[in-house]
């Protein structure tokens, strides 16, 4: 394939950075010494066969870890699917990566197959920057590596699944919450006290990702107070449900903004201002309902009442509207978060209505639920970092 190959360690004429072990777990310990040899000083332990077999692969990985302390070395592994560093164009894993195009998003993950997996799967457009499987732990250990990427100024927000949650773990997202967001999924059994130590927690795996991109795609709130807007009096109900739950609450809104929504937004008949209920349209009409929606995101997006706008998109094909062309204005001043929950929007729809949102860094939900929770998850994470600094 065009790169050089060496039949042993000595042969290679210069001291390698890294070297990555994949041998059978019989020869590892060998190799380890040889690579010590030569100076190596960074090392992956691919090979499996170790302490998570107890028995002989125990003994194996006491002198792996002997033979590091002696040497000055530093060992990921053994049993770790590896790393990738999309920024870098860099893998160590077996399983693929399709592309390398780099986010701001790191995980850390305690499972092989989902950290590996995160090099196919991009969860709703979300792109990471790198992902470390650390496997048995040996010498570097979650703690560490949490630290590293809050100094790490190519990662935003770190993200984590972690299946044994130590006190040093807690210890350690005390520290780096400080710093940077981390989300992770928390067992019930230790919530409490991750979410005093300042973890934003998921409650179940692919929620790590969703409240994660809220901190990418939107800027910091100056506060708690939503405007809402949507066709559906019952979609609505169910953020409304929800916004005390979460730390949030209705805005009041200005006078100027009231005009400007009876004026271009509301049907006459309208019983709430905020929730902005624009249903029904004068016609079944997606230039109609995109006027709407555009006039309404802009104007609250002046008023200085409203921190958060909650966008609740149920869109028939009758009604759906190009929501770039609609958003793009507003999306691009970046003066307040707007996060979208896309629920009934017909198949042949969705992925455009999606897509343009994605294009915009919109934050989008399937649930009007998840949507509450994230912008909740967003003001409490800025309101703790300004409460500790």
């Amino acid at each position: 394939m065009g790169f050089p190959t060496f039949k042993n360690v000595k042969e290679v004429p210069e001291v390698p950075e890294t070297a990555i072990v994949v041998l059978s777990p019989d020869l590892v310990v060998d190799a380890v010494e040889e690579l010590a040899r030569k100076g190596v000083k960074n090392i992956i332990l691919q090979s499996s066969g170790f302490s998570e077999y107890n028995g002989e692969g125990s003994e194996r990985e006491e002198m792996l870890i002997r033979i590091a302390k002696e040497n000055n070395l530093r060992l990921i592994g053994p049993n770790t699917i590896g790393l990738i560093n999309y920024e870098e164009r860099f893998a160590t894993t077996l399983t693929p990566v399709r592309s390398f195009k780099a986010g701001e998003v790191s995980f850390i993950g305690q499972s092989g197959g989902l950290a590996g997996g995160l090099g196919w799967w991009q969860p709703n457009d979300l792109r990471f920057n790198k992902i470390v499987h650390l496997g048995n732990t040996c010498d570097v250990n979650e703690a560490e590596l949490l630290r590293f990427f809050a100094q790490d100024s190519s990662t935003k927000v770190i993200t984590a699944y972690f299946r044994n949650i130590t006190d040093e773990i807690v210890d350690t997202i005390r520290e780096v919450s400080k710093r940077k967001p981390v989300v992770m999924h928390c067992p019930e059994e230790r919530r409490k006290e991750l979410l005093e130590a300042g973890a934003i927690c998921a409650s179940f795996y692919n929620e790590i990702f969703e409240l994660a991109k809220i901190f990418i795609h939107s800027p910091k709130p100056a506060g708690n107070r939503v405007a809402i807007i949507g066709p559906s009096s019952g979609a609505i109900d169910l953020a409304l449900r929800l916004l005390e739950k979460n730390g949030l609450k209705l805005s009041e809104l200005n006078p100027i903004t009231v005009k400007t929504l009876k004026a271009k937004v509301l049907n006459e008949r309208a019983k709430t201002i905020n929730p902005v209920d624009y249903w029904p349209p004068n016609h079944l009409d997606g230039v109609e309902v995109g006027n709407k929606h555009k006039a309404a995101v802009e104007a609250l997006l002046e008023d200085e009442n409203v921190d958060i706008i909650i966008l609740v998109l149920e869109l028939m094909k009758e009604i759906e509207f190009d929501v770039k062309r609609a958003f793009q204005k507003s999306a691009e001043k970046g003066l307040k978060p707007i996060i979208a929950a896309c629920i009934q929007i017909e198949n042949e729809s969705y992925e455009r209505v999606v897509n343009g949102l994605y294009q915009l860094k919109i934050p989008v939900f399937s649930e009007v639920e998840r949507a509450v929770k994230a912008a909740g998850v967003l003001v409490r994470y800025h309101k703790r970092i300004q409460k500790d600094f």
